[in-house]
């Protein structure tokens, strides 16, 4: 055993960077004391971060400093737009003062280390803290002490998302802790160098709530950070407090994501009618599947069902028929039965549904008779009025709009700029339809000729505001490829590909967020995989992007908001099927 004189006060302490003065006072301490501290020195004991390790470059990049009204704390990120980190980070005074909590959160990401020079990247984002968070005079820690940061974009590409762990680790295993705040025997280091150490699990409180170390590991800057397994990839707990205790002396302790696993998921994977998320698992485990349609240059239609990358099974409707006088204009929810039906036109300009379910025609619907005339066009396939069953937004040759609900001509109506029954100019084009402002209701992405970006927020068939994300830009060479929800906010975003093949995605159709490719660093793609649509194929309640080969080759890939975290090849198909759409099924 070897001594060491610390100077330390009595509290109990959250591990905010605050004053010691605004910790609340442990009512048997006296104020400040000179303590003679054993600390063994032996790789079983968990010391405070006397001889930390600062992390290089490459390490830990998931870890970010957070910075609040009350000080800067240290958090995970645990998805593309979301990072975790504790709730008193947010709360007055750490707790003292009746909870009073705060919600806006600064979040700074370190360099990208395969850009030299690159700059840390700087996002703001509000805060939901846990509906129990509790501090606990006589249990002396923070019950719930966890919060959830959501971004307003997304975090770099270089960055990959601690998993957040169900389990825990075992009393007197081996853990990595990470925090960006003070270090030293004392607490004396500056905050805001990551630093890292290994340290051992000493128990657990309130059954599994609360992880303990028998001694003080971290300090004060510290709240919100990470306790991983030894590879520093699985998420065990959040930093939360210091404390003394007359079995253990000075500790600190940390709220077990495994206690609040199912918090953490539900903010992480929020539900939508189409589309529940349980919280199981490393993903979210959605319940919303796609799948991907085909027709052949005969007229045969084909339906792959994926799980994944895998086809678990084929359907196909229709035959041989219908004839080539049909074409596949799109495909919703028109019936409201949670799965995708398909949209016909014929070339004299009849429309027609085809319900499906489960791959089958289950019933067949004209709506319109011969009508409209050809100088109309399908634009769009959304749900504007958000009664659950998908609408179809039409366009003639004067630019002006119409739209059918349900599907039906007997429905429609005739929206225009000011509500009015009038035409757009034709200088805007439509790019398709989604859901930009979360309300549960379609909008309609525009784009002039001359670059410039509009987005029509709609209610039903009013336009009720609109947004010009990007002004002029971005120049004519990049080209809208689909629209779809990849970081899982329920709120869609816009992807984008440049004349070089290049990827990016505007996230909440707003410009400015970063760019996806193969490896994770910006630049061309190759030309010859074409985009073919976007879908939830590993059912974490983010859209994946579907390519084609020039050779008939069909790829995936799996998206985390911009990152690319894996790729699916599910088969080859010759040049005669071409992809039509994607059909999705809420799995209700």
């Amino acid at each position: 055993m070897t001594q060491t004189h610390v100077r330390r006060r009595r509290w109990l302490c959250p591990l905010l960077a605050l004053p010691m003065a605004a910790c609340a006072a442990d009512p048997g301490a006296a104020g400040d004391v000179e303590e003679t501290t054993p600390i063994e020195a032996t790789a079983q004991v968990a010391l405070p971060i006397v001889d930390p390790t600062p992390a290089g470059p490459s390490d830990l990049l998931a870890m970010v400093k957070v910075s609040t009204s009350q000080g800067s704390c240290s958090g995970m990120v645990i998805a593309a737009d979301t990072v975790l980190t504790a709730a008193h980070c947010f709360c007055e005074e750490g707790y003292v003062g009746g909870n009073g909590c705060s919600s806006a959160a600064t979040v700074t990401f370190r360099p990208d280390p395969a850009a030299p020079g690159a700059r840390p990247r700087v996002l703001s984002g509000l805060a939901e803290i846990h509906p129990d968070y509790n501090p606990s005079w006589t249990e002396r820690h923070i019950e719930h002490d966890v919060a959830i940061i959501k971004l307003n974009g997304v975090a770099p590409a270089h960055v990959k998302p601690f998993i957040v762990a169900s389990d825990y680790p075992a009393e007197g295993s081996r853990v990595t802790i990470a925090g960006f705040g003070h270090s030293g025997a004392d607490c004396s280091g500056p905050f805001g160098t990551l630093n890292f150490d290994a340290a051992v699990v000493g128990g657990y409180e309130d059954g599994h709530d609360i992880l303990r170390f028998n001694d003080q590991v971290f300090c004060s800057g510290d709240s919100g950070g990470a306790v991983l397994n030894v590879e520093a990839s699985r998420l065990y707990a959040v930093h939360s407090m210091h404390t003394w205790t007359v079995s253990h002396g000075w500790v600190s302790k940390g709220v077990t994501t495994g206690s609040e696993f199912d918090w953490i998921k539900s903010s992480m994977c929020p539900s939508s009618r189409w589309n529940q998320c349980g919280g199981d698992g490393d993903t979210c485990s959605c319940s919303a599947s796609t799948s991907l349609l085909w027709r052949h240059t005969n007229g045969q239609v084909a339906i792959w069902f994926m799980d994944g990358g895998d086809i678990v099974g084929e359907a196909y409707p229709g035959g041989q028929d219908p004839s080539l006088s049909w074409q596949i204009q799109g495909s919703g929810d028109f019936d409201g039965d949670g799965q995708s039906d398909l949209l016909w036109r014929h070339t004299s300009g009849q429309v027609a549904l085809w319900f499906m379910r489960d791959g089958a025609v289950v019933g067949e619907g004209y709506p319109g008779g011969q009508d409209p005339s050809l100088y109309w066009k399908v634009q769009g396939v959304g749900d504007f009025d958000g009664d659950g069953r998908s609408d179809i937004l039409w366009r003639d040759a004067t630019g002006q709009l119409a739209i059918w609900f349900t599907g039906d001509a007997a429905q429609a109506a005739y929206p225009g700029y000011s509500n009015q029954p009038a035409p757009v100019h034709t200088s805007w084009q439509v790019q398709g339809v989604g859901d930009f402002d979360g309300d549960g209701r379609s909008d309609i992405l525009w784009r002039n000729t001359n670059g410039q970006v509009a987005i029509w927020f709609m209610s039903g068939a009013i336009r009720v505001g609109e947004a010009t994300p990007g002004g002029q830009d971005p120049s004519l060479y990049w080209k809208v490829q689909a629209i779809g929800d990849f970081d899982g906010n329920l709120r869609s975003d816009i992807l984008w590909r440049d004349a070089t093949g290049q990827l990016a995605i505007w996230f909440g159709g707003e410009q400015g967020f970063d760019a996806p490719s193969y490896n994770n660093a910006h630049g061309p793609g190759d030309l010859a995989w074409q985009v073919q649509g976007v879908g939830d194929f590993d059912h974490d309640r983010r859209d994946d992007i579907v390519f084609r080969h020039t050779n008939g080759q069909v790829a995936i890939w799996l998206m985390h908001g911009a990152h690319f975290v894996g790729d699916l090849y599910p088969r080859q198909v010759e040049s005669s099927w071409a992809i039509k759409g994607l059909l999705h099924d809420a799995g209700l």
